[in-house]
């Protein structure tokens, strides 16, 4: 008989304690957090229905941007592009005000565009550092606004490049390269 009793008592603790524990809610994420979740979501989108994953995730001028984006403009962002995540961190966190803070971040990855096959040691690399501007709203952070962004994107390249060959030091520079300079001349007093 008592074990009849143990086991519903035990499956309420499990499932208080797991609730409690397995799932913290948006309010427990730190500004830091938030940014990696828009990443991680963006960087691997596969149906344009997580625009609204993206979204509860983001207030002003950045929501806006994403509720007034068409689907075929999501679909071609997000989805259709394939990344390979090389490096992720955070570079810098400004607190503004206790409600309000920057995160600055790096980001490298491979764009391997919309190939699936694509060999991630021959896509280029892009390396972007983003500000972003955070805020509290309700008790939960969420990205307002990009504010800073440098994004470098290098390629790799079948060929050598060489310079073609030009005048030496020693060597005239032909004529018609020559250009004659007159003076002005001070109009007269």
């Amino acid at each position: 008989m008592r074990r009849a009793y143990f086991a519903p008592l035990l499956s309420f603790f499990i499932l208080v304690g797991c609730s409690k524990m397995c799932s913290s809610g948006r309010e427990d994420m730190t500004p830091e957090q938030v940014v990696q979740t828009y990443l991680d979501i963006s960087l691997n989108m596969t149906k344009v229905e997580q625009k609204q994953d993206l979204m509860k995730l983001t207030t002003g001028n950045l929501k806006n941007a994403l509720v007034q984006a068409p689907d075929d403009i999501i679909t071609t962002a997000f989805i259709k592009q394939n990344y390979k995540l090389e490096r992720y961190s955070v570079v810098e966190r400004r607190d503004r005000t206790p409600r309000e803070t920057e995160i600055t971040f790096l980001l490298t990855y491979r764009n391997l565009g919309p190939d699936k096959k694509a060999d991630p040691e021959t896509a280029p690399k892009t390396t972007t550092e983003n500000t972003l501007s955070v805020v509290k709203e309700n008790g939960a952070w969420f990205i307002r606004d990009v504010l800073g962004k440098k994004t470098s994107i290098d390629f790799l390249l079948d060929e050598e490049i060489k310079a073609a060959p030009g005048p030496g030091i020693d060597e005239p520079v032909p004529e018609e390269a020559t250009e004659e300079v007159v003076p002005e001349t001070a109009p007269a007093p």
